[in-house]
């Protein structure tokens, strides 16, 4: 079980709440987020762009992103 940093690139509605219930699903699960920058797309300013990253396993990976991918104001979830 090897730990390693990843980035996710994460497209959410520019809705109240939505960056506190992403943050309350790591906290929850007890995962760390080692940095979060969030931008209004200019293409579309109903949505927003969130880059993070963190730190885990594969598996701790791919549960991060199923999670993510949950919440109804998720638009798209990729790991870059």
């Amino acid at each position: 079980m090897e730990i390693r940093k990843f980035t996710l690139s994460i497209i959410v509605m520019n809705k109240f709440g939505v960056l506190h219930r992403i943050s309350g699903l790591f906290s929850k699960r007890g995962y760390n987020i080692d940095s979060l920058t969030v931008n209004v797309m200019p293409e579309d300013e109903r949505m927003s762009r969130i880059i993070m990253t963190s730190s885990g396993d594969d598996a701790t990976r791919e549960q991060i992103i199923k999670q993510l991918e949950k919440l109804h104001d998720v638009k798209e979830v990729k790991l870059i």
